[in-house]
């Protein structure tokens, strides 16, 4: 299954520009009422009906001014199409996670977490590639906001096994290890032969990383 129930009063969906319904051609993202949201990155995608990156630029503008003054945004230091979108209006705080000085109050050192510039610990060995990295820190900065000590959810993290197509990792036979990766987007597959390429190298392992794409 791609949901699970859970028993707190918070809702988390992966939210999709992407059209509604023939019908209704406004981003889907745009009928939620969020209050906190984590923007990753955004690039050009959806060429069948986003006509350019501006265009999606402007939906996802519409979708920043549906988080109330008192939700958060939480964003990728250092992404011009992000500022970009930043830039044409926003009423609640912004917190800004990654690997660069201008990443606050969250940042990536390697695999220490920095908060608010001193250091809260390190990023478990059970997150792996730089992406998983990343959006495991901006999960910490909104699981923050909900109420949850950064501490107590740099803890958790060690315990995450992971979600299905996601390196999910399918097993082992004569030699050769199988992860199975939903990445589609150029970039997404960049970062995902890049992790694995890091993961053999933390292991210390050698290895040739074969990737096979089913179209």
């Amino acid at each position: 299954m791609s949901a699970r129930l859970g028993q707190t009063p918070f809702f988390v969906i992966e939210a999709d520009e992407y059209d509604t319904a023939f019908f209704d051609k406004r981003s889907k993202f745009l009928h939620y009422r969020p209050r906190g949201v984590i923007l990753n990155n955004l690039e050009f995608d959806h060429a069948d009906i986003f006509p350019d990156l501006a265009a999606i630029e402007r939906q996802f503008a519409h979708f920043l001014r549906l988080v109330p003054n008192q939700g958060l945004v939480v964003m990728a230091a250092d992404t011009p199409a992000l500022e970009r979108v930043l830039a044409q209006g926003v009423w609640s705080p912004v917190a800004r996670f990654g690997r660069t000085d201008t990443a606050q109050p969250w940042r990536l050192d390697g695999r220490t977490v920095w908060l608010e510039g001193a250091v809260l610990g390190d990023m478990p060995p059970c997150i792996v590639g730089a992406h998983n990295q990343r959006n495991a820190l901006a999960a910490l900065a909104l699981a923050r906001f909900a109420g949850v000590p950064p501490e107590q959810g740099l803890a958790a993290l060690a315990q995450f096994k992971g979600v299905a197509r996601r390196l999910q990792n399918l097993g082992t036979a004569a030699g050769v290890t199988v992860f199975d990766d939903f990445a589609h987007h150029p970039t997404a597959i960049f970062e995902t032969i890049a992790a694995l390429k890091a993961h053999l190298a933390q292991m210390q392992q050698t290895g040739r990383v074969i990737a096979v794409v089913d179209p």
